[in-house]
């Protein structure tokens, strides 16, 4: 195992259903895995992850996430959701050099997909720079993390959503630059949103012949797809640390725990 990184998969008991189909996919396209993978979760476990920190029931995610980095040793994490799940074979070489590039550059996050794109290109590499202080320079996209940085950000928020929107203004001041690959580099679809199976997440499971269990979630209904296609117009036309300033302000759009 890598002594330099962690992978951490952020999970509840209410996404315990997609545990097995995570597991089956990761050990399809990323068999060679050297990172320690490690499952965060409430109360229910799953085989197959190389560890599991159960943080018990009635905390939030970030405070489940702020205790299993406390249990973590290495310097660095790859945090992921438990929704990610892979659709192509991880290039475990690349993923090493990107590792390399966060110790030899001391990023506070290196983002392995450019969502959204860093602004500038960062010294003598193919990254880019993200600036601080802006909508989602922060977010809980694939990426490897400073796990001390990580963790001062988990314990300055409560939910999956205030990390992302409020930490995204708790950066400033961050000496350690915040960097982006220029393409997709983690080769995952997220297969869940807002709870409810993405039609893309059921293509892959289907394609590579691992069972989607409907009793759990569904497809998403009409008024919810309505509503997301609403918000990705908005987001289009508006600039988004306007939209995400506005709606930290008033408090709208806040998610549950997930």
């Amino acid at each position: 195992m890598n002594n330099d990184c962690t992978i951490v998969v952020c999970s509840c008991d209410k996404y315990a259903d997609l545990h097995r189909p995570f597991m089956a996919l990761w050990k399809k396209f990323w068999p060679d895995c050297p990172l320690e993978t490690v499952l965060v979760t409430e109360t229910k476990p799953s085989e197959g992850f190389d560890r599991v920190i159960s943080t018990g029931e009635d905390k939030t995610w970030c405070q489940m996430l702020a205790e299993a980095l406390e249990k973590i040793d290495t310097p660095y994490v790859l945090m992921l959701m438990n929704d990610y799940f892979l659709c192509g074979k991880v290039d475990t070489g690349l993923i090493l050099s990107r590792l390399d590039q966060t110790k030899e550059f001391d990023a506070a996050n290196l983002r392995l997909m450019p969502n959204p794109p860093g602004r500038k290109p960062w010294r003598e590499s193919d990254l880019l720079e993200m600036p601080k202080n802006v909508a989602y320079c922060v977010t809980c996209q694939a990426g490897i993390w400073n796990r001390e940085f990580l963790a001062g950000l988990a314990r300055r928020n409560k939910s999956a959503w205030e990390f992302e929107r409020y930490g995204s203004f708790m950066a400033k001041g961050e000496k350690r630059p915040l960097l982006v690959t220029p393409t997709k580099e983690f080769p995952f679809v997220d297969a869940v949103h807002k709870g409810y199976w993405e039609k893309f997440g059921v293509a892959v499971c289907r394609k590579n012949g691992v069972e989607v269990d409907f009793s759990k979630r569904g497809l998403p209904p009409f008024k919810v797809r309505l509503v997301e296609g609403l918000k990705s117009l908005v987001f289009a036309v508006f600039p988004w640390s306007l939209i995400v300033r506005v709606q930290n302000a008033l408090n709208l759009g806040a998610k549950e725990k997930k």
